[in-house]
């Protein structure tokens, strides 16, 4: 293939890619996209000709519902302003109808994906602020589109073409480009309202750059201005971009071939030139941050309003958190809760792995022929590692200060990582290059179709199915939940869940979006699961249907490993206003329909509740009475199991407190696991006494360690390994 048709070729990828992102951008209702509630108030707020947000605590979405993007560089906003700002979105908080009870971030089985309640408003034809919307998620689509194009001259410089290579590489250049159009993550992220499409774009131009000025060798003061441009540009769009500055520099000083002086004038005048230009682009918003936030970067500011970690991740917390890290760079769509199919990234990591041993079978091939790689692959290898490292180290330390585990936030590497799996395929065999591409494009195309758009589909006027319990309970003489159906039917086990089916009528129009509450009660009245969520899934805004609306419906209940067991549960249901908390009640006055049993019985023995980075487990726990009355004696035996000795004796705190942290009880226990003896089951009885003051209520029961000296809490995981929290909730009680 020639060179012109080798660039016919990429600018076809590119055009495709183009229409690859609509294809997800139209799939995708408004807001659905993650954090695009509040980044597309930004767009607005600048489309309207408003100045740059000045970032406080404690504002509300009326003051600020751009949240945490307030803090954010403001280049993607300003182009994204300028595209929609010709079109009236004065009516956006109307078509930005939040959903309460989103599961944002976390995919739940029984749906409730969309974070908003979507109107009429928003769909074809698009006029106002569904057209506005759609015009920001055109900015991301074209700056996408140009990184796709930028990845495939990322590819020219990291595999140049030669008179020997020049036909054998190119399906490997043209593999690149592909590879990051179709992973899905970023496709879905392309069609959307969201800054990291500008970062990804100036950091793959910074990529192709710095690999250019490393061929070149030419250190001039004009392509220092060019390097200092687009990291300016990057550092205005993310702060991870700043990082441009570290790439620009270690491919100015990997050009080091003559003598030290007058090598150090051309690299210092380059770094000069380059900071220069880089700072008079984007320098004042940094000057900013300092003067309002007290950082350069404006983290401050920025988690005062997204929330930090109690304490600063560990590393064994961080790599709790891998799967998910992994996912999202796949895949994982809508606020961070749809996902594929788990064998779909299980496939993807097959993939990956062979690509990781396609480029250990290169080396040791060229090690065991006596092959030496050119130096100048080496370099461009070693710039490559470098900027993947730098990014993943700065993301590692942002994750560790808030919840941030996303794969996604990688992309700036995106062309590196595309070009290391395209490598390794090809290293093994052309055609597991060209299978894998052709896979990873069929998934990308099917993705919005398959997985994306069916989350947010209403459902059809009609029952799934009929079911065997048959109800006819009307909730305000409107909406009747006409049968369900319990899956397991009579049993189930601390860990496990439990889903309700059931299909409602709405008997005459109302006038309010109800939410459905459905809840596991003890003998105590005191809820042991809760699911809550509108109508059909979360997808059905309720006053807006017609009377003699159907639809089926199921929810699914997870019930905590550490609930108490045996006990008896049954059914609770019910509608109410999330707005003002009023429930609609039955012909008999009850505000919930009460119905079913459930018998949890005594969870497996044997396997660890929690463990304790110290190497203490928690293998089971009871209590007496499960009810209590103010000055009663609650009675709690732990038993623990140390499969290592602890490195330092810890207290034990275990504490009832109500939902506003008001302590009622507290005992605090120093029992020195440091003299346990390994793998011998230990038992604390645990003595607390309820404040006669207390007032009636449901209180959550506590479990803490922690260290004597400075308070800080011991962190623990759960039985698959996922971090749990440094302050464990046992149960739920009630004092009556």
């Amino acid at each position: 293939m020639s060179a012109r048709a080798e660039r016919a070729a990429a600018a076809a990828i590119t055009a495709a890619a183009c229409l690859l992102f609509a294809l997800y951008s139209l799939n995708t209702p408004l807001f659905e996209a993650s954090d695009e509630l509040w980044h597309y108030p930004m767009v607005w707020h600048f489309a309207t000709g408003g100045g740059l947000p000045i970032q406080r605590p404690g504002q509300t979405d009326a003051e600020a519902p751009w949240r945490q993007e307030g803090s954010q560089p403001p280049l993607y906003y300003w182009v994204a302003a300028a595209l929609s700002a010709p079109f009236d979105a004065s009516n956006w908080r109307e078509i930005r109808r939040l959903n309460p009870h989103s599961d944002m971030g976390v995919p739940a089985p029984d749906g409730n994906a969309n974070v908003v309640l979507h109107p009429p408003a928003e769909f074809w034809p698009w006029h106002g602020a569904a057209l506005a919307v759609r015009m920001a998620r055109l900015a991301s689509i074209l700056m996408s589109t140009a990184t796709v194009w930028f990845a495939y001259l990322f590819a020219r410089e990291l595999f140049p073409p030669t008179a020997q290579t020049e036909r054998r590489d190119v399906w490997l250049r043209l593999a690149v480009p592909a590879l990051v159009a179709c992973t899905p993550m970023f496709a879905f992220i392309s069609g959307s309202v969201n800054n990291d499409n500008a970062a990804v774009l100036f950091s793959t131009i910074g990529l192709w750059w710095a690999l250019r000025l490393m061929r070149t060798e030419a250190l001039t003061a004009r392509n220092a201005a060019v390097a200092g441009l687009i990291a300016g540009l990057g550092a205005l769009s993310k702060s991870s971009a700043l990082g441009l500055i570290g790439l620009f520099g270690l491919a100015a000083l990997l050009n080091f071939r003559q003598s030290v002086r007058p090598f150090a004038r051309r690299f210092v005048g380059f770094v000069a030139v380059m900071l220069a230009v880089t700072l008079a682009i984007s320098g004042w918003w940094f000057v900013r941050n300092q003067v309002l936030y007290g950082d350069l970067l404006g983290w401050n500011a920025f988690l005062d309003v997204v929330g930090r970690r109690d304490q600063p991740a560990s590393l064994a917390q961080l790599w709790s958190e891998r799967e998910g890290f992994v996912w999202a760079y796949w895949g994982v769509f809508g606020a961070m809760n749809v996902i594929m199919p788990t064998w779909v990234y299980d496939g993807l990591n097959a993939l990956a792995a062979s690509a990781g041993l396609g480029l250990l079978w290169r080396v040791a091939r060229a090690r065991l022929k006596g092959d030496a790689l050119p130096s100048a692959a080496l370099r461009r290898a070693l710039l490559c590692a470098f900027w993947v490292v730098l990014i993943f180290v700065a993301l590692l330390r942002w994750t560790s200060l808030t919840p941030a585990s996303q794969g996604r936030l990688m992309f700036p590497c995106i062309a590196v990582i595309s070009a290391a799996l395209a490598y390794g395929w090809w290293s093994l065999h052309r055609l597991l290059l060209m299978s894998a591409s052709t896979g990873m494009a069929l998934l990308a195309v099917s993705a919005p179709l398959a997985f994306i758009a069916p989350a947010y589909a209403p459902p059809a006027d009609r029952w799934e199915r009929r079911l065997p319990l048959a109800l006819n309970a009307e909730f305000g003489k409107a909406v009747t939940l006409v049968e369900v159906e319990t899956a397991p039917a009579s049993k189930a086990q601390p860990g496990s869940a439990v889903v309700l089916y059931a299909n409602w009528q709405l008997n005459q129009p109302v006038h309010e979006n109800y939410s459905v509450f459905i809840h596991l009660i003890d003998e105590h009245d005191v809820i042991v699961a809760q699911r809550d969520m509108h109508p059909g899934q979360g997808n059905l805004a309720l006053a807006e249907q017609p009377a003699g609306r159907r639809w089926s419906d199921r929810y699914t209940l997870r019930l905590s490993p550490l609930t108490p067991a045996p006990r008896l549960l049954r059914w609770a249901v019910g509608l109410y206003d999330h707005k003002t908390g009023q429930r609609l009640t039955l012909s008999d006055g009850s505000d919930r329909l009460i119905f079913g049993e459930l018998r949890l019985s005594p969870r497996s023995k044997g396997q660890p509740l929690l463990r304790y980075v110290n190497g203490l487990s928690l293998m089971d726990y009871a209590l007496a009475p499960a009810s209590l009355r103010p000055g009663a004696l609650l009675t709690v035996t732990t038993i623990w199991l140390p499969e290592r000795r602890p490195a330092a004796d810890l207290n034990i705190s275990l504490q009832v407190l109500d939902e506003g942290a008001n302590k009622i009880a507290q005992q605090d226990l120093s029992p020195l696991p440091t003299q346990w003896a390994i793998n011998q089951a230990v038992t604390l009885t645990h003595l607390l006494t309820v404040s006669p003051e207390a007032a009636p209520g449901v209180y959550r029961l506590l479990l803490v360690w922690y260290a004597p000296d400075d308070f800080s809490r011991l962190p623990a995981y759960d039985g698959q390994g996922q971090f749990a929290g440094d302050q464990i909730a046992l149960t739920r009680l009630r004092v009556r």
